[in-house]
């Protein structure tokens, strides 16, 4: 009578940890960095948070190639906007100078730029649907 008890446990756990490892990839390569200089700032944003609350946002350093790669895992499919921060000093943020102009370089998906400010949602949109995705940012100065 124990052993049904036994094999159930096992086939939940095992349904778990695959539950876990499911869902889609986004891998996102940014360059133009200075060679093993600084950290870059990835954000994932969905269309109603956009450059203010992200889905998801890892940090990477740069490597000697001026490039930092991060994978953001277990994402579902929908649209998306991607922002990359390169924070040369490594003090976690984005630095201003007047006006609230940015003094380091910044990059959205589909190298996306603004005009007198950010790019805009629907210029930056990605679309993550049944396969992962792999995208590349270039860095870009605001100044």
């Amino acid at each position: 009578m124990k052993r049904p008890f036994v094999v159930l446990l096992c086939v939940v756990s095992v349904s778990e940890v695959w539950a876990q490892d499911s869902g889609l990839l986004l891998t996102v390569t940014v360059e133009d960095a200075h060679p093993n200089l600084g950290q870059v700032i990835v954000s994932l944003f969905d269309s109603e948070n956009f450059l203010q609350t992200p889905t998801a946002q890892q940090t990477g350093m740069v490597n000697d190639e001026g490039r930092c790669t991060v994978v953001f895992h277990g994402l579902v499919s929908g649209e998306y906007a991607v922002s990359a921060i390169y924070d040369e000093d490594m003090d976690g943020e984005l630095d201003t100078g007047l006006f609230r102009i940015p003094k380091e370089r910044i990059g959205f998906s589909n190298n996306a730029r603004g005009r007198f400010g950010p790019a805009s949602y629907e210029d930056a949109k990605i679309v993550l649907s049944a396969t992962d995705l792999v995208i590349t940012i270039n860095l870009v100065s605001a100044d």
